[in-house]
């Protein structure tokens, strides 16, 4: 059905939501180091071609798992659907390859969590806080802040694993997605715009999920938009600035050449 009835706006909404999620993995900072880190350009098309080909067997190794959780375990519908992989696998592997498959789900997961934990920690110890960018002390210090933050979050969240991830996935995506987006295309931002676009689009997305739209259209599309507005609006007041600015000079030029010609 195009309509289903637990799609309050129905599909196309539904799948512009996800399509813009999706568009945001510019926005990802430990993607994003990865990409910038390749040896060499004349190998961006194989390692393209190789993330392509990854993605797409993990989709679908994803969405296998998925339906066939829902049909040999329906009993985890009622309690926690992410369990459905290792409930699967205590059901049809023999115990060692249970073992082998938790320490690569494990694996996994500790890559992605170390990646963001850096990225952030590199952040606030170069970017944010410049003067401590050389000190390696304070390159541990930070980096254990940030550990204390995300078990603090793991902690006391009270969403599911998977709600967590969807939202921080769509929060960078808003703000830091178009702003990458812009400055790939070579367009001016300034510093005030940039922060002003990164908390508006923060907020938008949180308030988005607070008023639990996010089933209707995933928080990455109004987060996005909202950021893009706020830069389509800058643009607009800063033209107008730049014209009057452009009067001004014209209209003091002429006066300038008048005064010369009459005396």
């Amino acid at each position: 059905s195009l309509n289903p009835p637990n799609l309050a706006w129905g599909v196309l909404p539904f799948a512009m939501g996800w399509l813009f999620s999706g568009l945001g993995v510019v926005g990802q900072p430990h993607i994003m180091v990865r990409v910038m880190a390749i040896d060499s350009e004349d190998n961006l098309n194989l390692a393209n071609n190789l993330r392509s080909v990854t993605f797409l067997i993990n989709f679908l190794t994803a969405m296998t798992i998925g339906l066939t959780g829902r049909v040999l375990i329906p009993e985890l519908m009622a309690g926690d659907p992410e369990t459905a992989l290792p409930y699967l696998a205590l059901e049809l592997l023999p115990v060692a390859l249970v073992g082998v498959m938790l320490a690569g789900l494990f694996a996994g997961t500790i890559s992605t969590a170390d990646s963001q934990i850096l990225s952030c920690s590199a952040a606030l110890n170069r970017d944010i806080f410049p003067a401590t960018a050389n000190s390696y002390n304070w390159a541990k210090l930070w980096t254990l802040a940030m550990t204390v933050v995300v078990v603090a979050i793991a902690i006391f969240a009270n969403n599911n694993v998977f709600a967590l991830v969807i939202f921080s996935w769509s929060a960078l995506a808003s703000s830091l997605g178009p702003l990458l987006v812009l400055r790939v295309w070579q367009q001016p931002v300034g510093v005030p715009v940039a922060i002003a676009m990164m908390f508006v689009s923060i907020a938008t997305a949180f308030i988005w999920v607070e008023l639990k739209l996010s089933d209707a259209v995933n928080e990455a599309l109004p987060g996005i938009a909202a950021a893009m507005t706020v830069y389509l609006i800058s643009r607009v007041f800063s033209s107008g600035r730049k014209a009057n600015t452009v009067d001004f000079v014209a209209e003091v030029g002429n006066r300038s050449r008048e005064g010369g010609t009459e005396g």
